[in-house]
């Protein structure tokens, strides 16, 4: 029996798996397997079918391609006596497996057995995507893009059938598919050369190490878990958000005689007319018009002006998307999974899914309790009275829709100024790390080495400007991600001002701005003398396998494809710099992306940040706080009522991982029944 096995789904639905997500979709009743290719390692795929494609036109067009289907015994066998089986983006097939093959009599597989090849690539540098990931890495077999398309006409009804099914749900055994038996026996062929595929990429990378394996399996369940979403409260609000809406477009239509708010170029005429000379009406645009004490600006504008501004604004906060995609994604328990990608970004830190938790707006206040419980009574006028604007109203409640199970309470911390005390802690920045040893508020101390005065004499406006260059020069930031930072915080400082604050930042942190240029010259020298390690802090850079490899203090490393160095034009003139194949950040696609000292320090501390987190949620998962979301750098536990205590999370959050000597952690927490900032 084949000790690893490589397997692929091909399969169909009404449901949109992009919008409702992998395990609604596995769920859904429409959802079925087409196909299923199983490759043992090393030997040639193997193919199953369900029993409907197992009639004589559709095994004849198979054979006419070289397959021929195996039964469900020897699937079953396979499946059972296989010691490791891997998938591209696993949980996906283990999902249809789940769903669909359990209840069909198939053993359960174990989630201990599973490896994924997309975490495998992405923890590698490479793309997640199978088609891109083999591209990249010039594997023998790329992903067949001809039967890629092929798939997705399969994959989905006729469109004449799909409008009617979503009127009449109940319809679904009447749904029309597109299954002539040549096009079956193509996807077969397309899905056995996808599990070829996928084991020549799983070839070429590397395992994940047995300490990030951990990590990826806290993923797996944490997305398993998932998080009980409140939809009476979300049907709710997103019924008064319609009503409010439509009320507000009316007003709109009365005073421009437009059709809609979104005729962008009409409103900005009409605005100007009304001696409004706006350059855009992006959501910043309108805010900084309407809160503009500029008399060329709004000062001689009519009342009409101002009301057109102010409908902008309110419909711009409207969260509809965002409780649309909640009731979409829930599943039958009324839970949502798979909100969180494993290794979303090139540090190994998480991107989020569907409602995209990692986006939540902050709100405007802290207890959402009150709140919806006037949106399900029907009154959005209290809400209006008591809460304000009702879109900021439900943009608010967004994160109390996620509440506790029946019985069950949340219990969150969130790390304290994690990335300023990593960052100071790689550096070997010992004074800013007292700062946080002794509790003292950073921004204060920053600001006191900008302005040269003592802590206890500064000012609240100076802590502001101490916090914008804590926040904007870690990572080399000058003078324009300064003013950047400051324009978000609502201060306007001149640039000479900005750049005394700047420099005055750096006076006080020369180690950090050391270890900017040693993590720049340790990555350059690995690239000049490939094979050989050099170190910068508590990093260390290796060229090797086509990758410059950086070891962070947790013993992960991260992997930059293809290094090299490229003249490139910087502000002074033509710079050599170090770069790489990676996927750009603004486009997500594969591209040549540059590296220089500040992107080093960023990344390198987002990195090791991830780390302590991931070293913090396993061991409140080992003393029984089951993780259902983290977000950033916050973790939520969800934990029977009586069970453990805040202070006693925070300190497994903050637990010391043994390669984290020295540095100094916080965290704060709380405990209720509703998710809350």
């Amino acid at each position: 029996m084949a000790r690893v096995i490589t397997i692929d789904f091909e399969t169909r639905s009404a449901f949109d798996l992009v919008h409702g997500g992998a395990f609604r979709y596995a769920e859904h009743p429409t959802t079925e397997p087409l196909c299923l290719a199983v490759k043992p390692r090393g030997e040639t795929p193997l193919l199953w079918v369900p029993e409907r494609f197992r009639g004589p036109e559709y095994l004849m067009a198979m054979r006419m391609d070289g397959l021929s289907p195996m039964t469900d015994e020897e699937l079953a066998a396979l499946v059972e006596g296989a010691e490791t089986i891997e998938a591209h983006n696993a949980m996906f097939d283990w999902l249809i497996w789940r769903e669909k093959m359990v209840p069909a009599g198939f053993p359960k597989i174990p989630v201990r057995k599973l490896r994924d090849t997309a975490a495998m690539a992405v923890a590698a540098g490479l793309p997640r995507p199978l088609e891109q990931a083999c591209l990249a890495l010039g594997t023998q077999e790329d992903k067949d893009l001809d039967g890629a398309r092929l798939m997705r006409r399969l994959s989905k009804p006729r469109k004449a059938r799909k409008l009617e099914l979503r009127r009449n749900p109940e319809l679904a055994e009447a749904l029309l598919w597109n299954e002539e038996p040549g096009d079956i026996a193509r996807l077969c062929l397309y899905c056995c050369q996808d599990v070829t595929a996928q084991e020549d990429l799983s070839r070429m990378l590397p395992d994940l190490p047995p300490q990030e394996l951990e990590v990826w399996r806290l993923d797996f369940a944490v997305n398993c878990r998932g998080v009980r979403a409140d939809l009476e409260s979300a049907e709710a609000v997103t019924a008064a958000m319609a009503a409010k809406s439509a009320t507000l477009k009316e007003e709109f239509r009365d005073i421009t005689g437009l059709d809609s708010p979104t005729q962008r170029d009409a409103t900005l005429e009409l605005l100007r007319e009304m001696g409004v000379p706006l350059a855009g009406l992006a959501r910043g645009d309108v805010s900084e018009a309407l809160s503009s004490d500029d008399e060329e600006l709004m000062g001689s504008a009519p009342s009409e002006a101002r009301r057109i501004l102010e409908i902008r604004q309110s419909l711009s906060k409207s969260s509809t998307a965002k409780y649309a995609a909640i009731r979409e994604a829930a599943c039958a328990d009324g839970r949502l999974r798979g909100l969180f990608m494993y290794y979303g970004a090139q540090t190994g830190r998480w991107a989020g899914r569907l409602v995209q938790p990692q986006n939540f707006p902050r709100g405007a206040f802290p207890d959402t309790e009150q709140c919806l419980a006037l949106f399900r009574a029907g009154d959005a006028e209290a809400v209006e009275m008591l809460y304000g604007d009702l879109f900021m109203a439900a943009s608010t409640c967004l994160r109390g829709v996620l509440e506790a199970a029946e019985g069950c309470d949340f219990v969150c911390a969130d790390y304290s100024a994690i990335e300023g005390r990593v960052l100071a802690w790689l550096a070997g920045e010992e004074t800013a790390l007292d700062v946080y040893r002794r509790g003292d508020d950073p921004y204060k101390v920053a600001a006191s080495a900008i302005y040269g005065k003592a802590v206890a004499d500064v000012t609240k406006a100076e802590r502001q400007v101490g916090k914008t260059a804590e926040l904007a020069c870690g990572y080399q930031g000058s003078l324009g991600a300064f003013q950047a930072m400051a324009r978000n915080f609502g201060l306007d400082l001149e640039d000479s001002r900005a750049l005394l604050a700047v420099n005055g930042w750096r006076e006080s942190r020369p180690k950090t701005v050391d270890w900017w240029h040693a993590l720049e010259r340790a990555a350059m020298k690995a690239l000049e003398r490939k094979g050989e390690a050099f170190r910068a802090g508590k990093v260390s850079f290796l060229c090797a396998d086509g990758c410059l490899i950086v070891k962070l203090p947790s013993g992960r490393c991260l992997r930059y494809r293809n290094p090299a160095v490229a003249t490139k034009e910087v502000p002074w003139g033509l710079k050599d710099c170090l770069c790489y194949q990676g996927v750009s950040q603004t486009t997500r696609q594969w591209t040549t992306v540059y590296l220089y000292g500040g992107k080093l320090a960023e990344n390198v501390t987002q990195a090791t940040a991830r780390d302590v987190l991931c070293h913090g949620m396993l061991a409140c998962e080992r003393e029984g706080y089951r993780i259902v979301m983290h977000v950033h750098d916050e973790a939520v536990a969800e934990v029977p009522e009586g069970f453990g205590s805040v202070g006693e999370y925070e300190g497994l959050l903050c637990e010391t991982a043994p390669w984290a000597e020295g540095l100094p952690l916080k965290a704060e927490g709380w405990r209720g029944k509703r998710y809350r900032k």
